[in-house]
C-alpha cells in the first residue's frame, strides 16, 4: 500500500471516529424525561404518542419515555414522588395536592390542553334532560373520581337537592356497562371516554344526553401538562422546548387524526383504531379547540376565569386554603403566539 493511499485511509478512519464521538456526545446531550399520562393509552393521548414516536421530543434533543396513567390523583402522587418528570393531568387535583401537601414538592401546571373540563353525567333516559331532573334518580359513578367529587358544586350551582340523588359506586370501567344494565339511570363519566364506551355496548347514541359540567356553571379547568417547581427552576430549557414539541405534535396530529391509533396500538393491542382516531377527534373538538383557544393559541389560561375557578375548587373540595392563580399555572414555558396556533 502506498504512502497516499495509508494517508487517505487514515484521515478516512480519523474522520469516522470524529463522527462516532460526535453522535455519541449529541446522544449523552439529549435531556431524558420521564412522562406519565392520565390514564390508559387512547385517543386523548394521542399528541403525546405522536410526539414521542415521530421525533417531535427528539428534534427538540429531548429524550421521553411514557406511561400510562390509573387517573390524575396516582399520576399527581407519583409526580410529586419523583418517579416522574412530567404528567399530564387535571388542574384541579394538582391544585388540591399543593395545598394539602405543603410540605412535599410542589408541582405547576405549564401547558393548558383541555380548555374545557370534560366532566359531564351521561344518560339514556328520556326523562332527564336537565340538572334538576336527577333528583330521585340513581347515578353510577366511582369513587374519588373527579366527576363525583365536583357534584356538590354542580348541584348548588342548578338547585339540585343531592339528598334525592342516589349514588351507586362501582370499579370505573364498569360504570357504562352497569348503567346499561340498569343498575342506575345516569353515569358520570369523562364525556370523551364513556362516548366510545357507551358506544361499543351497542347504546342508541342519538338518545344519549350529556349533562356537561361546563355548560352549568363551572369554571374550571381540565388536565394539563403538570411539572414539579424544581424543573421549572433548575432547567426551565427544557419545559421550554418539551411543551414547543408537544404544540407542534398536536398541530399535526390534527391535520391528520388517523396517524395517532396505530401509535396507541402499538402500546395497546386491544383498542379499537376507529374508536380512539374518533376519540381523538372529539377531545380536540370539544375540549382543547374552544372559541378562547381559537382567539388566544393553545395552552394558555384566562386569568380571571382561573381565579374564578379556583374559588370553586377551593370550595367544592374544602381545601385549607386558596391558592393564587401564579401558584396553580405559569405562562412562562409557552412559545410566542404564532407558535400556538392550531388549525
Amino acid at each position: 500500500m502506498t504512502h497516499k493511499r495509508l494517508n487517505l485511509l487514515s484521515m478516512v478512519l480519523g474522520l469516522a471516529i470524529l463522527l462516532s464521538f460526535a453522535e455519541s456526545e449529541t446522544a449523552q446531550a439529549a435531556d431524558k424525561l420521564r412522562l406519565l399520562m392520565d390514564w390508559a393509552f387512547q385517543g386523548q393521548a394521542g399528541a403525546f404518542v405522536n410526539a414521542v414516536d415521530n421525533g417531535y421530543f427528539a428534534k427538540q434533543d429531548i429524550d421521553v419515555s411514557i406511561d400510562r396513567g390509573y387517573g390524575s390523583s396516582d399520576a399527581i402522587t407519583k409526580l410529586a414522588s419523583g418517579a416522574y418528570d412530567v404528567a399530564f393531568g387535571d388542574i384541579n387535583s394538582m391544585m388540591e395536592f399543593n395545598v394539602k401537601n405543603p410540605d412535599k414538592p410542589q408541582l405547576i401546571a405549564v401547558l393548558m390542553v383541555f380548555d374545557r373540563p370534560p366532566l359531564s353525567v351521561m344518560t339514556f333516559d328520556g326523562s332527564i334532560t336537565t340538572p334538576r331532573d336527577l333528583e330521585g334518580k340513581r347515578i353510577v359513578t366511582s369513587q374519588g373520581e373527579s366527576n363525583l367529587r365536583m357534584f356538590p358544586l354542580f348541584a348548588k350551582l342548578n338547585g339540585i337537592d343531592r339528598s334525592k340523588v342516589t349514588f351507586v359506586n362501582v370499579q370505573p370501567q364498569l360504570r357504562e356497562s352497569l348503567m346499561m344494565r340498569g343498575v342506575g339511570d345516569a353515569a358520570t363519566g369523562f364525556y370523551y371516554a364513556s362516548y366510545e364506551s357507551f358506544k361499543a355496548l351497542g347504546a342508541d347514541m342519538p338518545k344519549m344526553t350529556t349533562l356537561m359540567y361546563a355548560d352549568y356553571g363551572l369554571k374550571i379547568y381540565g388536565n394539563a401538562v403538570i411539572i414539579p417547581v424544581t424543573l421549572a427552576e433548575s432547567n426551565p430549557d427544557v419545559v421550554r422546548r418539551f411543551t414547543l414539541a408537544l404544540i407542534s405534535s398536536l398541530r399535526d396530529a390534527m391535520k391528520k387524526p388517523e396517524v395517532v391509533a396505530p401509535l396507541l396500538k402499538k402500546r395497546d393491542p386491544t383498542i379499537l383504531e376507529p374508536a380512539e382516531t374518533e376519540r381523538f377527534e372529539i377531545v380536540n373538538r370539544d375540549f382543547i379547540m374552544t372559541p378562547y383557544v381559537k382567539e388566544h393559541g393553545f395552552g394558555d389560561i384566562d386569568p380571571a376565569r382561573m381565579e374564578a375557578g379556583i374559588e370553586q375548587v377551593t370550595e367544592a373540595l374544602d381545601l385549607p386554603r386558596k391558592p393564587k392563580v401564579d401558584e396553580v399555572f405559569t405562562d412562562r414555558f409557552l412559545p410566542p403566539l404564532d407558535q400556538r396556533r392550531l388549525p
